[in-house]
């Protein structure tokens, strides 16, 4: 198979080699568990008239050689034809007679914008005492989640859900509440600005929040990356101030996003995570300080 071939194989099908069934369908297509990451609630989109994807958990989104992309790690994308063709069980032509066609015919991804699926969208002050709960068992307090989050009412796979929502710099809202953690596109970084020469840097709003409850933030600025795929997006940004204070998970990722920012910015970039070292975010060290009191009644 050549490149334009692989490009039109069903990416249903591909996801169904893969060990992925669908989990419900909508006006546009299937859902999914994202077949890359783990989640408690389906928030993979594949659109097949289309045949493209949208993981409205991360952001990502594009076509089969996108999604090859995320699941094998692999940046050249005749590796990812490879890979493709490894799961589909499918003979390819030969690494040189497939370079010569790319270089005649180099290979672009799909342009790829996610039809909306969330629908009538209304956001208001958050005041929702089932959501204000949720962030207090996280350590958040109303006063803080109020300053800086909203309550999203949205409508998903035909049924009505609310959320906390923290909007970034295109206008989209990342989304928590209890059991879901999505975003409502698009997807971009949250860009606060105080004026200071330093800048916070978080991978998620709930740590930005923890940041705020901890005093750590204390007038600085601040980048909520809102997933770690958005590192690119906030290159440009950063390149103003003199310091970066980095308050990133301690994971794989986490690890990689801060190895990029030195990469790019060298010794202006400080790891804070070793106010952390033994948590998995600053929002479970957060946790660790202020932990829940029990409900339950003493027999």
């Amino acid at each position: 198979m050549n490149i334009d071939e692989i490009r039109k194989i069903s990416l249903v099908e591909f996801l169904n080699q893969l060990g992925y069934q669908p989990t419900g369908r909508d006006s546009k297509g299937l859902w999914f568990y994202a077949p890359y990451r783990s989640e408690r609630k389906p928030s993979f989109h594949v659109n097949p008239r289309r045949n493209l994807w949208y993981d409205f958990g991360t952001g990502a989104g594009g076509d089969i050689f996108s999604l090859a992309r995320e699941m094998s790690g692999e940046m050249d994308f005749l590796r990812q034809a490879d890979y493709i063709a490894e799961k589909m069980r499918l003979p390819v032509a030969s690494s040189s007679e497939r370079r010569f066609a790319s270089a005649k015919n180099p290979y672009k991804p799909t342009p790829f914008v996610e039809e909306p699926t969330f629908e009538n969208i209304e956001v208001s002050r958050l005041e929702s005492p089932v959501l204000l709960r949720y962030l207090a068992d996280r350590g958040i307090p109303k006063e803080i989640a109020q300053r800086y989050c909203v309550l999203v009412d949205y409508e998903l796979h035909g049924k009505l859900y609310y959320a906390i929502g923290f909007e970034n710099n295109a206008h989209g809202f990342e989304l928590r509440n209890s059991f879901f953690k999505g975003s409502y596109p698009p997807k971009h970084i949250t860009h606060i600005v105080n004026g200071n020469a330093r800048c916070n840097v978080f991978e998620g709003f709930i740590d930005f929040l923890s940041a705020e409850r901890l005093g750590y933030n204390d007038g600085l600025d601040t980048i909520v990356l809102n997933s770690v795929t958005n590192i690119q997006k906030a290159i440009a940004p950063l390149g103003d101030y003199t310091v970066i204070q980095c308050y990133l998970d301690n994971d794989a990722a986490g690890r990689a996003a801060l190895a990029r920012l030195r990469r790019e910015f060298g010794d202006r970039v400080m790891d804070k995570s070793a106010l952390y070292p033994s948590h998995k975010n600053l929002n479970d060290y957060l946790m660790s300080l202020y932990p829940k009191k029990s409900t339950k009644l003493k027999l």
